[in-house]
C-alpha cells in the first residue's frame, strides 16, 4: 500500500500530544511540576493543532470529509468526538492553571489521563481492518499508546528542566520515562511479531492469467514481511534498535545522571524517528487479504 505522509503524521503527533498531556496530569497529581505545566500544556495543544491539520491533505476533496461526520460509527466521527473532547478538557485545565498557579485538582488530573488513552485508543482502532492482516490486531492500538508513553514523559522530562531551572524538580518525570519507554519497546516487538505473522492470512490466486505476463503471482505472499525487502532496514534499525532500545538506554541515563535535556531529548528523538519507521513499514504491509480483488 502506498505511503499515506498525512496519516503518519497525524497518528505520531496526536500519540505526542496525549502522552505529554496526560504526563502532565500524572505530575499535577504528585504536586509536580508546576513550572513546567503551562509551557506543557502549550507543547500539547501546538502538536494536537498539527496534527489535526496534517490529516486533511490526506483527503483530495478534503471537504467532503464533513459528509462522514453524520456517522457514529465512522472512524472519522470517533476520531473528531474525541479530539474535541481532549481540546475541552485542556480549555478547562488552562483556566485551572491560571487560577491556581500551576496546579489543578486531582479529578481534572484523572480525567486528562482517560481522556488521552481514549483518544489515542480511538485513533489506532481507526486502522484495525479485517480485509488487512497486518492491521487487523489490538496490538497496533497497544503500539501507539506505547509510543505516547514515551514521547511524552520525555519531552516533559525536558521541559521540567528548563522551566524549573534546577528548582523545583520534578523527581516522578523520569520514572514515567523509564516506564515509557520500556513500555514502547516491549509493544514495538510485539507488533513486528503480529506483522511478520500477518503473510499466512492472505488468500490468493497463483498466477495472472495474463497472455502478456502468464507467470507473475498476483501477490508475492514470501516478501510480505516486516524483515523482508523494503521494510528490514526500517523494522531492525529504524522501528527496532532506533525507536525502541535507544530510547530505554536515554532514559536509564537521562535518570541516572538527572540531565533530562541531552537525554530526554535524544530518547523523544530517537522515539519519534522509530514511530515513524514503523508507521512506513505499517502502510508497506497493508495489503490486502484478497489479493485478486
Amino acid at each position: 500500500m502506498e505511503l499515506q505522509w498525512p496519516l503518519i503524521i497525524f497518528t505520531t503527533l496526536l500519540a505526542w500530544a496525549a502522552g505529554l498531556f496526560a504526563s502532565q496530569c500524572a505530575l499535577a497529581l504528585k504536586s509536580e511540576g508546576t513550572q513546567a505545566q503551562m509551557p506543557a500544556l502549550a507543547g500539547s495543544f501546538a502538536l494536537l493543532v498539527v496534527g489535526g491539520v496534517a490529516v486533511f491533505f490526506h483527503l483530495e476533496h478534503w471537504e467532503r470529509i464533513f459528509n462522514g461526520f453524520g456517522h457514529l460509527t465512522s472512524g472519522i466521527t470517533q476520531e473528531l468526538i474525541a479530539i474535541v473532547v481532549l481540546v475541552a478538557v485542556m480549555v478547562v485545565y488552562f483556566v485551572f492553571l491560571r487560577r491556581q498557579g500551576g496546579t489543578v485538582p486531582a479529578w481534572l488530573a484523572v480525567v486528562g489521563i482517560a481522556v488521552s488513552v481514549v483518544m489515542v485508543a480511538v485513533m489506532a482502532h481507526s486502522y484495525l481492518m479485517a480485509a488487512r492482516p497486518a492491521w487487523d490486531s489490538v496490538i497496533w492500538i497497544g503500539y501507539v499508546l506505547g509510543n505516547a508513553c514515551v514521547l511524552g514523559p520525555a519531552t516533559l522530562a525536558v521541559i521540567d528542566e528548563v522551566a524549573s531551572k534546577d528548582s523545583g524538580k520534578s523527581k516522578t518525570v523520569g520514572l514515567l520515562a523509564v516506564i515509557g519507554s520500556v513500555a514502547n519497546g516491549a509493544m514495538a516487538l510485539a507488533y513486528t511479531f503480529v506483522m511478520s505473522g500477518a503473510a499466512g492470512s492472505v488468500d490468493s490466486v497463483e498466477f495472472f492469467f495474463d497472455p502478456t505476463e502468464p507467470n507473475r503471482a498476483i501477490i508475492d505472499v514470501a516478501a510480505l514481511s516486516p524483515f523482508g525487502g523494503d521494510c528490514l532496514l526500517l523494522t531492525v534499525i529504524g522501528a527496532l534498535a532506533i525507536g525502541a532500545v535507544l530510547p530505554i538506554a536515554c532514559t536509564l541515563i537521562g535518570r541516572k545522571q538527572g540531565k533530562w535535556i541531552l537525554w530526554g531529548s535524544g530518547a523523544a528523538a530517537c522515539a519519534l524517528v522509530g514511530a515513524v519507521c514503523m508507521r512506513v513499514v505499517f502502510y508497506l504491509m497493508g495489503f490486502s487479504a484478497f489479493a485478486l480483488f
